[in-house]
């Protein structure tokens, strides 16, 4: 995972959202096999690619961090046996921290509420989207006496960003800052191919 991808992510301070790589070929196969297939060993390397990402990004100013792990549905939890988003950032907090990114704390902020299935049985983005529109919650809201600490989501696999958006948009309605999401891997946008035209001829789908 060397071909780091930026992705738009309204709402966050940064205006995007930052992968490690794309979600095609060996990515998609040891990302599946870690998250479906119970290769925790994955956890050691995801976390360190995770932390290097986010530390080379120069978004990091010194500032308190609250690291938040995307939901996941308590149906998926049950499949998989764990929740792999919260042990993933867990170890991505302590190679920050041993990297001396000290004031760091990991908090699941979010949770799901009556969504169901999981995002990869879905048949396409918009019924990704679907699955989760109104289901994200915040668990607690921020303490606006407090210090206020900028939030980073963590995540395996965005597509559409529609999960991401939702999370932002809780995360923002509870009165956190986010200040970018950190992902696996970003599944690149599909080509789509012109119409050919009735004389067998292509057509470019954007008039000059």
């Amino acid at each position: 995972m060397t071909e780091h991808v930026r992705f738009d992510l309204p709402g966050t301070l940064t205006g995007e959202g930052l992968a490690c790589g794309a979600y095609r070929g060996p990515v998609r196969h040891a990302v599946l096999q870690w998250k479906d297939h119970g290769d925790e060993e994955c956890d050691g390397p995801f976390s360190r690619l995770l932390a290097d990402l986010l530390t080379g990004s120069g978004r990091l100013d010194g500032r308190p961090l609250l690291l938040v792990p995307a939901p996941s549905t308590s149906r998926s939890m049950h499949e998989r046996g764990r929740w792999h988003m919260r042990q993933l950032t867990v170890r991505m907090a302590s190679r920050l921290k041993r990297d001396g990114y000290g004031d760091i704390a990991v908090v699941p902020l979010l949770r799901t509420v009556g969504a169901g299935g999981k995002s990869v049985q879905m048949s396409g983005a918009a019924q990704r989207a679907q699955r989760l529109d109104g289901h994200i919650a915040v668990t607690r809201r921020a303490n606006a006496t407090g210090e206020r600490r900028q939030v980073v989501l963590v995540d395996d696999i965005v597509t559409s960003g529609a999960t991401m958006r939702y999370c932002v948009d809780a995360l923002r309605r509870g009165g956190y800052d986010v200040l970018t999401a950190v992902v696996l891997a970003h599944t690149p946008l599909r080509r789509v191919d012109p119409e050919p035209a009735a004389d067998g001829n292509c057509r470019s789908p954007h008039p000059r």
